[in-house]
């Protein structure tokens, strides 16, 4: 009993010290942002350009129970604005916008290390994969701005695994619980939850013919998931139920383009997917190799597959979701939905893939557990030693490569190779400096006006306290993206790509000119708009006052503006320019 005990013992202060270990691994990963500022390189899309405006938002209008907020396309849907995160919000209450995204980076890493080592080690019982496997998803590049909708996620299926046992201890059921309600609040139930609640669900009604008591503790946590989400997205549920809201979404226009089977395999399996990479291709060849040499050095062949139950429903989760994406994707089913209206049209259901990254990293922990128990047969320390380094080598090259294509690597670049690397940090993607000189030229508060943006995205006056009639929103009124592409008619009308983004989809609702790319780019600047064919005066009729450009614009006399600067608003420290122009 001494000696269980002080293995016991033993085991758990490895325990400690591991989760220290990642911890402070965690914090340091973090060094770049601290040292650069606001000057570290953010990756832009989605979340500089969108999701960081609804936590501003939404923050600067808690509680106040409005519908609409006014700042943006003359008071966008508060169900436009839901951030993907809600409890996120209370930190931009607080803090400043950068200083939150740096708190919701640290806790994606933070979560992504904790949940995932939890989860590794309850599944393989072997402490030093299951720190390996947290270290190395830790550090993949999951956009902070969508909370713990991925990083936060192995603490789900923790719990759920952790509720369906047969004896689980009050306290582990009460951490579970807990648990689940952070995690619905800190994720999306449009972008991953509605997935977990289906699983949730299933997985009740199918634990109930072996056991009503199991059944009933998975059944709760689907309801704790519901109501937690229902609550911290009340817009939305408001919107979908018909209390409060009566506008048709613009999604109700987007015209949805399916794949081909090929191409879909390709994007979930090779990692094609921005917003799921996970090394999946480097996990999926070790896992192959990995099974077949575990298979080989099996001494009971003919119950290996009942002795690796556990990785085989792993791959069945991942086969399954991949399948339902894959037939989600057909033509014919594209074309349904095409012709569907409501729900069945406007949601995208292609987001349970937002599941497979955990699913992914538990695979490999999976099989470096089992390769590791075929080497443990043969009783040479040499070869023990030899399959830990294996796996843990593994571990460290997805590590590597998610570092790689993380904001840690283009920070660290920046602060090596100073402005000469050419990406936008995110003080100059804003640049409050030139807003506040636009402000202090006009004359007038900036609450006072609204403007419109051509160059560069409309969020950077949004972030800076203008109001906007652009703005990017997955969610608003078809009928204010049909009144405000009377601006931009005939431009659109000069291109084909433009006239599909923004009619098939629209989600930017952007001025475009057909001549020039809309973007972020260090050497798209200092050109001149030359025969471009907006109409201002149509914007003056939406209300806009101003028109903010990046560059000037050629022939401005007979388009019914006026510049208010000739020599631009300009900082060493940006990219671009601002001409400010007067609508007359």
């Amino acid at each position: 009993m001494t000696e269980t005990n002080e293995k016991k013992k033993t085991k758990e202060k490895n325990n400690i010290v591991l989760i220290t270990v990642g911890c402070v691994l965690c914090i340091l990963s973090m060094l770049p942002f601290f040292i650069m500022g606001e000057d570290s390189i953010i990756s832009y899309n989605d979340q500089l350009d969108g999701e960081l405006l609804t936590y501003i938002l939404n923050a600067k209008h808690l509680f106040e129970g409005l519908d609409t907020y006014s700042e943006l396309m003359n008071g966008i849907p508060a169900a436009g604005m839901v951030s993907p995160a809600p409890l996120f919000v209370l930190l931009f209450k607080v803090f400043p916008p950068f200083v939150c995204l740096m708190i919701m980076t640290l806790s994606s890493r933070l979560s992504g290390f904790l949940s995932v080592y939890f989860l590794c080690r309850e599944c393989t019982r072997k402490n030093l994969i299951a720190f390996f496997a947290g270290m190395a998803f830790m550090m993949m590049p999951f956009y902070p701005v969508y909370g713990l909708c991925i990083p936060g996620q192995a603490f789900v299926w923790l719990s759920l695994i952790l509720l369906s046992k047969e004896n689980t201890r009050m306290r582990y059921m009460l951490i579970s619980y807990t648990l689940i309600i952070l995690y619905a609040a800190t994720s999306s139930v449009a972008l991953v939850g509605f997935g977990i609640i289906i699983v949730f669900a299933v997985y009740a009604f199918v634990l109930a013919f072996r056991s009503r008591v199991r059944a009933f503790r998975v059944a709760v946590a689907c309801i704790l998931l519901i109501v937690t989400y229902t609550l911290c997205n009340m817009p939305l549920v408001r919107q979908l139920v018909g209390l409060g809201y009566d506008f048709v979404s613009h999604k109700s226009e987007v015209l949805i383009v399916g794949n081909t089977v090929i191409e879909m395999l390709k994007t979930y399996i090779l990692g094609r997917d921005l917003y799921t990479w996970c090394a999946q291709s480097i996990i999926a060849v070790f896992s192959v190799i990995s099974l077949i040499a575990a298979f080989i050095l099996s001494s009971e062949k003919k119950h290996f597959f009942k002795e690796n139950r556990a990785i085989f429903n792993t791959l069945g989760f991942i086969a399954a979701v991949i399948f339902l994406i894959v037939l989600y994707s057909l033509p014919v089913t594209v074309d349904l939905r095409n012709n569907a209206k409501g729900v069945l049209h406007d949601f995208s259901f292609i987001r349970i893939s937002w599941m497979l990254p955990v699913a992914w990293i538990l695979l490999f922990s999976q099989c470096a557990s089992a390769l590791i128990d075929r080497f443990k047969e043969n009783k040479k320390k040499a070869l023990r030693i030899a399959a830990y380094s294996i796996c843990i080598a593994v571990s460290l090259v997805i590590f590597g490569v998610s570092g790689f294509r993380s904001d840690s690597k283009t920070t660290v670049m920046r602060m090596i190779k100073g402005k000469e690397y050419k990406q936008i940090s995110y003080r100059q993607f804003y640049s409050e400096d030139l807003f506040d000189k636009v402000e202090e030229m006009i004359g007038r508060d900036r609450s006072d006006f609204s403007v419109i943006s051509m160059g560069l995205t409309p969020a950077s006056a949004a972030y800076n306290g203008f109001n906007c009639l652009d703005a990017y929103s997955n969610n608003y009124d078809v009928e204010y993206k049909h009144e405000f592409r009377k601006i931009m008619e005939k431009e659109l009308a000069k291109s084909d790509y433009y006239t599909s983004y923004y009619d098939d989809w629209g989600n930017r609702c952007y001025i475009y000119l057909s001549a020039y790319k809309t973007g972020i780019n260090a050497y798209f600047y200092n050109i001149t708009f030359n025969d471009i064919e907006i109409d201002f005066s149509k914007a003056g009729e939406m209300g806009a006052d101003y028109v903010i450009s990046a560059s000037p614009i050629a022939g401005w006399e007979e388009m019914g503006i006026r510049l208010l600067n000739e020599n631009p608003i300009s900082s060493p420290d940006c990219w671009y320019e601002l001409y400010v122009y007067e609508i007359l």
